[in-house]
């Protein structure tokens, strides 16, 4: 009777910082920038524990004046409240609606010079992020900031739920473009690398869905 030990499990490594399998690990595209406006990424639990491709992660990496935070009702967060107390932020939440206001339409009285911007990020699905919002009342109260005008997502390969829902990555590039024209930003070509690091994301996962999906083919299940 043969003795031979079973095959050893083969186990996928995963880079803690962008929390990829470090065969797809994002981080050496990465080249993070200052800004001037402070960035706080509050990340749905479900996204943080469900979602592989998540770009709110990827855009925090990207943005040296960041910080990222994950739950779901920020109401009682020490964190959070702390940065809504202190008098050198003007706080905004990234999020359209009625009432949101663009970079375009902002004037010196509501983000006046010596302020530093301070903008929550919202990190979900359009579910999860929407129930966030409703349930951490200190955020939801604070005034909504948006773009001044409509972006197309480039996320191949997730379906958006409205034509103007763009990945958190893509948002927070579209902001930091619209803050620089309004002169609230002098970035250049730095901030491009928010959309550099997303296409490669975007190729990655096209990739290994050709891969998977010619895999399935040849073993007679893609049919």
């Amino acid at each position: 009777m043969s003795m031979d030990a079973p095959p050893a499990v083969k186990y996928r490594e995963y880079c803690y910082a962008c929390r990829r399998a470090k065969v797809n690990c994002l981080c050496g595209s990465i080249r993070p920038f200052a800004t001037r406006m402070r960035f706080v990424i509050l990340m749905h639990s479900e996204e943080a524990r469900n979602q592989k491709t998540g770009t709110g992660r990827l855009a925090g990496l990207c943005l040296e004046n960041s910080e990222l935070l994950v739950g779901t009702d920020f109401s009682n967060d020490e964190r959070v409240n702390a940065l809504l107390a202190d008098p050198s932020y003007v706080p905004f939440v990234l999020y359209p609606g009625p009432g949101a206001v663009s970079f375009a339409g902002l004037g010196e009285s509501a983000a006046p010079p010596g302020k530093t911007i301070l903008i929550f990020v919202i990190d979900g699905t359009w579910r999860t992020a929407r129930s966030l919002l409703n349930k951490s009342r200190n955020v939801r109260g604070l005034p909504r900031i948006s773009f001044s005008r409509a972006y197309l997502s480039q996320f191949a390969i997730k379906r958006q739920p409205r034509p103007h829902c763009v990945a958190t990555i893509e948002a927070v590039y579209h902001l930091c473009r619209e803050a620089e024209e309004a002169g609230r930003e002098e970035l250049g070509r730095k901030a491009e690398v928010l959309m550099a690091v997303f296409g490669k994301l975007v190729e990655t996962q096209l990739r290994y869905s050709r891969e998977h999906r010619h895999r399935r083919e040849e073993n007679g299940r893609g049919r």
